[in-house]
């Protein structure tokens, strides 16, 4: 009996994750990109480093190649920059925040800035049902919402 109970102990703490998820920071509803099975959904953090302003960029693709750009279907007008409320440059870290959260480091680049996201601010998409109407009749369409989860 006390083997089992130490068993699945043990499952238990390998399936948990180390830093749990607690609380979600709207970003952005956006038009969805049809993105299975082979779209993709890139999301990162950005920053200018000039003015101390982050963002969140998202750039949604139909269909992805890896390590092809030019084959792949990421058209200009599925790309987003997104001010977020609260998320801060701070220079004098090298950090992009939000709150007491490290979202991402960022590195000095031969040619451009290196961001290296931490795991404490993750960021997630989703598709969504939206409803709307014009006044006679009642549509919807997919939307996909952009949500940062902070962790604990």
């Amino acid at each position: 009996m006390k083997t089992v109970i130490a068993l699945l102990s043990t499952i238990f703490v390998l399936v948990v994750p180390a830093n749990a998820y607690s609380k979600s920071v709207f970003v952005a509803k956006v038009p969805s990109v049809w993105r299975t099975p082979n779209g993709a959904a890139f999301l990162e953090f950005r920053s200018n480093p000039d003015l101390n302003r982050a963002w969140v960029s998202a750039t949604l693709c139909d269909k992805y190649v890896t390590g092809d750009w030019a084959a792949s279907q990421c058209k200009p007008y599925n790309s987003y920059k997104i001010r977020v409320a609260g998320l801060v440059y701070d220079r004098s870290l090298g950090a992009i925040r939000l709150g007491r959260h490290v979202c991402a480091w960022v590195e000095d680049g031969l040619v451009k800035p290196i961001y290296r996201q931490t795991g404490q601010c993750k960021l997630n998409i989703g598709t969504v049902r939206s409803d709307y109407t014009d006044g006679f009749e009642t549509y919807w369409r997919p939307m996909d919402v952009i949500t940062i989860q902070l962790a604990n």
